[in-house]
């Protein structure tokens, strides 16, 4: 899906990014940017908890690192397609002293929760097309990373599947058998 959404990344997808003003290419840069940061911080995330990981929790975890990072290739891209620098801010998603599998997955869990909502919000702020079809895209994904964790997290079928609208606050099932 990333792919297709940098299809139009030359023309601003909609024909007129040529002459969309600066001022506007350069607030969803900045909007970008935080998107990139927030990629960023969540691969290094992912690259610390892969130790903790086995069998089909690690396999995934690798994954969804992967697909974290060609997110982040493609929001560079985006940045490009807009004529501006991938410039983002320092981020780092902090962990506590994480023990097991468990942990780690839940901990993964709330990274792509937070993410899932943190591109939701930036796509109603771009005032270009091209790069909300973008960001809307990475949400999916994050969103179908969150119904693969559910599981790993000990969801049945049921549990596991998403709300009809995902937004990213759906507690984990370790967080709704505590309720």
């Amino acid at each position: 899906m990333v792919a297709l959404a940098l299809a139009s990344c030359g023309d601003g997808g909609d024909g007129d990014g040529a002459t969309a003003p600066a001022a506007e290419k350069t607030a969803d840069a900045e909007i970008l940017n935080n998107v990139l940061a927030r990629e960023l911080a969540a691969v290094r995330a992912y690259d610390r908890m892969l130790p903790l990981l086995r069998g089909p929790a690690l396999a995934s975890a690798r994954e969804f690192r992967a697909q974290e990072q060609e997110h982040t290739n493609a929001i560079v891209k985006a940045l490009r397609g807009l004529g501006e620098k991938a410039e983002p801010a320092a981020e780092e998603i902090e962990s506590e002293e994480l023990k097991n599998q468990a942990e780690a997955l839940a901990f993964l869990y709330d990274i792509e929760s937070v993410s899932v909502a943190h591109d939701l919000r930036a796509i109603s702020h771009l005032t270009e097309t091209w790069p909300r079809a973008l960001l809307g895209s990475i949400a999916a994904n994050q969103a179908q990373h969150l119904v693969v964790l559910r599981r790993l997290l000990g969801a049945d079928d049921a549990e596991s599947i998403p709300e009809a609208f995902e937004d990213g606050t759906t507690p984990d099932p370790l967080e709704r058998m505590g309720e």
